[in-house]
């Protein structure tokens, strides 16, 4: 198929395939020999490959950074220039991640502190925060939107937003999936389907509540109520995870498979075909949109779209689908920061006007979309990938009152930069 002879050409350029034409009278038998572990399991680790780094300092490495995050801390010292961690524990059964610049808790930060968990095999950690979320952000079973987590909580769980934040049942989903896997419990496999089941059933206009992805153009909504559930955001596109979910959910697999198409090419439709740059909401089609209830303007690179090249990367090394249009679009954002010389962190798509500072988080992610260009037989990428992961590694983890978002990214950006972020355990 057509599908199976991209996959094929874009294994032989990442892993440098061997191809031996054996001739007999049927015709060509073509054998493949990959130098390189299976597809889809973890990527390479390029702080060794491209750095020269061994595994032991990768690992120490690591190990600072999950200490210099998720160490208990005093809640009462959030705010103070030489704090850490984002990790709070409540009770010897559940903990929160804290947004340390608003002094509250966000889906965002639980999911991506359970995924963080269950990649690095916490499960102590995990648990408590699944335990908090259950107990303070999950709506209530006779509510309209039941199934899905309020956005955002104060720190003592009082619910204050009054919808959810889509790509946090994303994340929980998935990392539900994973821990059921990795510490063989199916309670976790359970508890992802019944959100997937609750969310996916909603009345729609009838309710005010949609489901959580739009069932005809596959795409996950920004948010599912009246003003959000008719466009998207780039950041939340996640077609790995989508993979997982048509592998591994109980039902609506092929619907999952449609949707991690859509996805895929949603991350191409909606970066800017000169810079690369992503907006941080856009209409389904990938045009960049402004929300007129937003407080800024989110038809350009500001916050969310600092995600992206997670999303294509961690999608090029685990499922290897769109791999051409990938590299190509990684090489158009990451060869405009460094001709930026990694000075701004927010732009208009077309690069024409430039503020705010690059951040740490931008380095990180930035490092991920560089996976695409690792292995390439083009020098030039192999340089401009190499630079990028040693920026990452030389870039220290933030600390102080705005260290939530950024300093998330950064660990999920080191996680899969040292091939140790994995769908499958």
């Amino acid at each position: 198929s057509l599908r199976r002879r991209q996959r094929q050409m874009c294994i032989r350029d990442r892993f440098n395939t061997q191809i031996y034409f054996i001739m007999n009278w049927k015709g060509i038998l073509i054998t493949l020999v990959f130098s390189m572990v299976s597809w889809g399991t973890h990527a390479e680790n390029l702080f060794v490959s491209l750095l020269g780094k061994n595994e032991e300092e990768v690992n120490e490495r690591l190990q600072q950074v999950w200490k210099h995050f998720f160490t208990p801390s005093d809640l009462n010292r959030y705010e103070a220039d030489d704090e850490k961690s984002v990790y709070y524990e409540v009770s010897n059964s559940t903990a929160f991640i804290l947004d340390t610049g608003n002094n509250d808790v966000r889906s965002e930060g639980m999911s991506y502190g359970m995924m963080i968990s269950v990649q690095l095999d916490h499960r102590e950690q995990f648990d408590k925060l699944w335990e908090w979320s259950k107990r303070n952000m999950a709506f209530a079973p006779d509510s309209k939107w039941d199934g899905y987590f309020c956005w955002q909580c104060k720190p003592d769980g009082t619910k204050i937003g009054g919808s959810n934040a889509s790509d946090g049942e994303l994340y929980y989903v998935t990392a539900l999936f994973l821990a059921s896997e990795r510490w063989n419990e199916p309670r976790y496999r359970d508890e992802a389907n019944k959100i997937l089941t609750k969310v996916m059933i909603k009345a729609g206009r009838e309710s005010g509540v949609y489901n959580l992805f739009d069932l005809d153009n596959g795409l996950i909504t920004f948010v599912p109520d009246h003003a959000g559930h008719s466009f998207t955001d780039p950041s939340y596109m996640l077609p790995a995870f989508l993979d997982k979910w048509a592998r591994t959910a109980s039902a609506n697999r092929s619907f999952w498979e449609k949707a991690a198409t859509a996805s895929r090419q949603h991350l191409i439709a909606s970066a800017h075909p000169v810079t690369g740059l992503y907006p941080d909401y856009s209409r389904f089609d990938g045009r960049a949109y402004a929300w007129r209830h937003a407080a800024y303007d989110t038809s350009i690179y500001m916050f969310d779209a600092i995600r992206c090249p997670i999303n294509v990367g961690m999608d090029y090394y685990l499922c290897g689908k769109d791999c051409h249009r990938q590299k190509a679009v990684m090489y158009r954002l990451l060869t405009f920061f460094k001709n930026d010389g990694f000075k701004h962190g927010h732009f208009t798509l077309d690069g024409s006007k430039a503020f705010g500072q690059y951040t740490c988080g931008m380095a990180g992610a930035n490092a991920v979309g560089a996976i695409t260009l690792a292995q390439s037989n083009i020098p030039e990428y192999r340089e401009l990938a190499r630079e990028y992961v040693q920026r990452l590694w030389d870039v220290k983890p933030p600390t102080g009152k705005f260290r939530y978002y950024e300093g998330l990214v950064y660990f999920l950006s080191m996680l899969h930069v040292s091939g140790r972020f994995s769908l499958d355990f």
